[in-house]
């Protein structure tokens, strides 16, 4: 067994040193479980056969990295979590409970606007972009004709530069939509054929970067951060020190969503304080 996680680690050292992939510090069971359908399918008995297979057949890396990223996602998904976005979030982040306007309105005269407040939005693990879109979906309905109020950004990465590429083009299948609101859907997506393409008012609030949660920096200056069902594949030193970045990246008061099976840990259990547990809703506390 010690031989053999030896081995393992051997590996992942590896791929990250040849391709920059880090995983590391991803669960071993996951890792193990992921990684014997690939040995399998190239009839390697050994993570050290496996390691030959990479040396032989690059490509190889490709089909690795597919099995080793997770990218299951959907439109809405979880309708607890989006309904505590769509209720209680949103409204605190755009001034909605006050009922005043903010950033003095476009029709204003220049010299008599102030500046756009910023809401910056980090979706963090995207896959292949409903998420994002989602919650760009939830912005546009809740803010309407304040839409031009604010200086929006969903910032939306993943460390899978295809699923990313699919991402930015926006274009979905007709199982990929069934989630979404038939009003929504009309107003947001464009019909052709089989397939449904975002419309360019969806499209141009998502930025989609290819971003680490391992080994980069956490963005800054966020209002809310929505990173679900990520950080259950992670050993536990490492989701500390994601929730620690997600922390420093957000704003005093900002929020943070996680998936129905993360909570806080370890020393980042003092961070932030519980909204809402069922959706698994977080507050940044005040310092």
């Amino acid at each position: 067994m010690t031989e053999n996680r030896k081995e393992l680690q051997c590996l992942l050292e590896k791929v990250y040193r040849e391709r920059g992939f880090d995983f590391r510090e991803y669960k071993e069971s996951t890792l193990t479980r992921r990684l014997a359908r690939r040995l399998h399918a190239r009839g390697a008995e050994t993570y050290a056969d496996y390691a030959r297979v990479l040396d032989q057949d690059p490509a190889e890396y490709d089909k690795l990295f597919d099995d080793l990223t997770i990218n299951v996602t959907s439109f809405f998904r979880d309708d607890v979590a989006f309904k505590a976005l769509e209720e209680i979030v949103l409204p605190v982040l755009i001034g909605k409970q006050t009922g005043e306007p903010r950033g003095g309105g476009a029709s204003a005269p220049p010299h008599l606007r102030t500046p756009a407040p910023l809401l910056r939005i980090w979706s963090a693990g995207c896959a292949t972009g409903e998420e994002p879109y989602s919650i760009a979906m939830l912005l546009l309905e809740t803010l309407d004709t304040r839409v031009d109020e604010f200086e929006i950004t969903v910032l939306a990465t993943d460390i899978d530069a295809k699923a990313l590429d699919r991402a930015r083009e926006g274009v979905f299948g007709p199982k990929d939509v069934e989630g979404i609101r038939p009003a929504w859907l009309e107003r947001y997506f464009v019909a052709e054929g089989e397939a449904f393409h975002v419309q360019p008012a969806l499209r141009q609030l998502a930025t989609f970067e290819v971003h680490s949660l391992v080994s980069d920096p956490p963005y800054r200056d966020l209002d809310l951060v929505v990173c679900r069902n990520v950080l259950i594949y992670f050993a536990p030193a490492l989701q500390t020190r994601a929730l620690k970045g997600f922390h420093e990246g957000l704003r005093e008061g900002g929020f943070l969503l996680l998936g129905k099976a993360e909570v806080p840990v370890g020393e980042t259990r003092g961070l932030f304080h519980c909204v809402d547990r069922k959706a698994k809703l977080y507050r940044k506390r005040k310092t």
